[in-house]
């Protein structure tokens, strides 16, 4: 490993998901990410590839890469994070499963409770983050990775104004580009077109609704950006494979 590496800003995040999430990622202003599947599977998305993570599986997330993720589970998915800045030369690598041991496991457990506590010892958390990066960078694929300014932009504008009405068009005049340039770097990149990517937004703020509060559906799909209730029912039929009056039963076989 190289020696001239540190970490700054270490933390732990813990997060729960329910049957389908979209979890917006990462652009290159966030930290990398170290994540342990404790429970459920996903599909991380990233420069047009697909990382596919099963229960028990670590995963390295960094901080230059756009990625996001998908998760689908008939149960609900459990992953533990321990997010920090790298500080390091010559960074280029791309989101990886990490072969690691049951211990190395652990280690990642001890450490995010060790930064839960609020009585935390920062200097244990830091020292042993350092001794699980011996074992982590040992195994890390480097990767000649290119992340397109224009992407971040775009990606960053459709996640401040999801709830507002735009096209495609007006998306790529604030980006300075064609409307044809944003379609196909959206493609090339992320694997899908920048409306559905706009709608996994929707859909995944849709849910946390249905889940936390007594909102109708109908005011629901206002507050995520839907103009049409008809609309968002389909949409959110097509990605969350239910419906939103069946999602908030718990799956319930009943019509609406």
């Amino acid at each position: 490993m190289n020696t001239g590496i540190y970490v700054s800003d270490l933390s732990t995040s813990y997060h729960i998901f329910h049957r389908y999430h979209f979890c917006r990622g990462n652009n290159n202003k966030r930290k990398s990410r170290l994540g342990l599947i404790l429970q459920g599977s996903g599909t991380y998305i990233y420069l047009g590839k697909k990382l596919k993570v099963e229960e028990g599986d670590v995963v390295f997330i960094p901080e230059n890469v756009y990625c996001y993720s998908e998760w689908r589970s008939e149960n609900r998915i459990e992953v533990v994070y321990i997010s920090c800045f790298m500080h390091y030369e010559s960074f280029k690598y791309e989101p990886q499963i990490i072969d690691v041991s049951e211990n190395t496991k652990n280690d990642i457990l001890q450490i995010a409770a060790l930064l839960s506590d609020e009585n935390r010892s920062v200097f244990s958390a830091y020292s042993k983050f350092y001794h699980l990066l011996d074992e982590i960078f040992a195994q890390l694929k480097p990767s000649e990775i290119a992340y397109d300014k224009t992407l971040s932009t775009a990606t960053e504008y459709i996640t401040d104004h999801y709830a507002e009405t735009f096209s495609v068009e007006e998306l790529a005049r604030h980006c300075c580009v064609s409307e044809s340039t944003i379609y196909h770097l959206f493609k090339r990149e992320l694997g899908q077109t920048p409306i559905h990517f706009l709608n996994s937004i929707r859909i995944n703020l849709a849910i946390e609704y249905l889940e936390n509060t007594n909102y109708s559906i109908s005011t629901i799909s206002q507050m995520v950006g839907y103009k049409s209730e008809n609309h968002f029912r389909r949409i959110f039929t097509d990605l969350a494979g239910t419906t939103p009056l069946k999602y908030r039963r718990g799956g319930s076989k009943a019509g609406e």
